[in-house]
């Protein structure tokens, strides 16, 4: 039974059995993709509880984007969902992943990949026997929806990002000599780190710590 006491409502949400908050944990699936599907004669339900591999849009909040990018954490007990490419720095200079809200989030290309996940198109479409083949043709329909919508789906193997990483080291290396006396506290603290230095004191300390260094 319900109540309309905070504290109570508290309570409910702190002490949620796992299956719930698995279900307060969902996304609504994008429209223009159930129309897609829809004409083609599947049904989808209208949302469902996100999932690590899921490629979603988040429409509204801090991360708010226009591309499309993949889910690549979610936690259930803090109720938050961690996609790639959406950071910040402590003050450090220690890189964490920010959490989003699922009510942020719109399912662009659901994973199907889970065979228990499955169960939701198989309620929503009875008649349908779902085969591999007709599972393979679903997600090409997907993808092809997520490149018309939004692009293309690029997929970076290790050897592009190892490419990529040496490419900007040879960057830096090529650059012309950093100045130290521009940069925030946050940033001193990140160069330092990456040196293997000590983070403490106050600004001109970090300066003074860093020109020594480079000397």
């Amino acid at each position: 039974m319900s109540s309309i006491q905070p504290r109570k409502q508290r309570l409910a949400r702190y002490t949620a059995p796992y299956h719930r908050r698995h279900r307060e944990m969902s996304a609504p699936v994008d429209k223009g993709l159930r129309e897609k599907q829809l004409a083609r004669g599947f049904m989808y339900p209208r949302s469902m509880p996100v999932r690590k591999g899921d490629r979603v849009l988040v429409v509204r909040g801090e991360g708010k984007s226009k591309s499309v990018t993949k889910v690549a954490k979610v936690d259930r007990k803090a109720r938050k969902v961690y996609v790639e490419g959406f950071t910040y720095f402590k003050s450090d200079g220690t890189e964490l992943q920010r959490p989003i809200d699922p009510s942020n989030l719109v399912i662009i290309n659901p994973d199907w990949s889970d065979i228990y996940r499955r169960k939701l198109l198989t309620r929503v479409n009875e008649s349908v026997e779902w085969t591999e083949s007709i599972i393979s043709d679903f997600e090409a329909a997907e993808d092809e929806y997520e490149e018309e919508t939004v692009g293309p789906i690029v997929e970076e193997t290790d050897e592009e990002s190892n490419e990529e990483s040496d490419e900007i080291a040879e960057e830096d290396n090529t650059s012309k000599e950093v100045n130290y006396d521009d940069m925030k506290v946050p940033d001193l603290k990140a160069a330092l780190k990456e040196k293997g230095l000590p983070v403490s004191g106050k600004k001109s300390e970090l300066i003074d710590r860093l020109k020594g260094e480079s000397k």
